[in-house]
């Protein structure tokens, strides 16, 4: 499914918003937003699944 999202985002120029806790699936996006309390407080572009996890304080 994930891979099917990312070939609409690919060749249609869709966006695609979607809400997750998993790294993996975060890390195939062009760009995560972290929230807060419903607010923005970081964005990384184009990052890869370890950069994620550490954002989130788990580290991976």
């Amino acid at each position: 499914m994930l891979a099917l999202l990312r070939e609409a985002v690919d060749a249609f120029g869709q966006t695609v918003v979607m809400v997750t806790h998993d790294p993996e699936a975060a890390a195939r996006a062009g760009s995560v937003l972290f929230l807060t309390d419903g607010r923005i407080v970081d964005v990384l572009d184009r990052p890869s699944a370890d950069q994620i996890g550490m954002r989130l304080g788990g580290g991976r």
